[in-house]
């Protein structure tokens, strides 16, 4: 497979997923691995959010140490359903760098995250849950037989959008103009015939919107976006794809 529509393939996988499993180095423990369950929110950029208490043994773990690994993948459920093989579904797993966030970030970093897990701001009132940021070095995709790649920092991170200012006013305008369209989107990939969509963040290479109460879906672009006329363009063809697809 093209090693570019593999990239694509593996930041989708992280972009539709919402749990990971983290892989520390055990504070109590020396020397062994520890892996714990946490929900994450990926950046514009491809790096990933945490929202973790100081009383829970993988922030314990960092800490430490933060060197660390988070593993996504897909199709668990569908192939136990099916009889079909566990293993033949895309996993993904990024190796890097732990850190608190700096607070200069967390306000829009915090913002981000509790559109997409609106539940967790519940974890503000306990005062020991802060955000950590893997800052990824080295990625690791299998997607399949023959798309098995080592991808490097150079090659998964993305640069800042120059639309990332405008953020709120482009999902504003969405959401005040143009609901019909995500609703035609959202039956055309999800079978969903919802009564209301919503979109909540923008990344360079798709989008997120939430159908009804149910929870964030990720879609994604056909090409990347850096400019707010390029967003602007791929929801179009989006919206394009759905409204012929529904048709045919």
């Amino acid at each position: 497979m093209n090693k570019q529509k593999s990239i694509r393939n593996a930041r989708t996988l992280l972009r539709q997923s919402e749990l990971g499993v983290l892989s520390t180095h055990s504070k109590v423990n020396q020397g062994y691995p520890f892996g714990s369950v946490s929900t994450y929110m990926s950046t514009v950029n491809g790096d990933v959010i945490f929202y973790i208490s100081d009383l829970a043994q993988h922030t314990k773990n960092l800490l430490a140490n933060n060197k660390m690994c988070l593993t996504v993948f897909s199709g668990s459920e569908g192939a136990i359903a099916s009889n079909e093989d566990p293993n033949a579904g895309a996993r993904l797993s990024l190796l890097g760098d732990a850190t608190l966030i700096d607070i200069s970030e967390k306000e829009a970093i915090q913002q981000r995250f509790f559109k997409l897990y609106p539940e967790s701001r519940a974890y503000q009132s306990t005062h020991d849950f802060e955000f950590f940021k893997l800052s990824t070095e080295r990625v690791r995709f299998i997607g399949g037989f023959g798309d098995i790649n080592w991808i490097s920092k150079d090659a998964w991170t993305l640069p800042t959008p120059e639309w990332l200012g405008g953020e709120e006013n482009m999902v504003q305008h969405m959401n005040e103009d143009h609901e019909d369209a995500m609703q035609l989107m959202c039956k055309h990939l999800f079978a969903i015939n919802a009564q209301h969509v919503e979109m909540l963040t923008l990344t360079p290479d798709g989008c997120f919107l939430k159908a009804d109460q149910g929870k964030p879906m990720f879609v994604p672009f056909e090409e990347l976006a850096h400019s707010s006329q390029e967003a602007r363009q791929q929801l179009v063809k989006l919206t394009h794809a759905a409204r012929e697809a529904l048709a045919a």
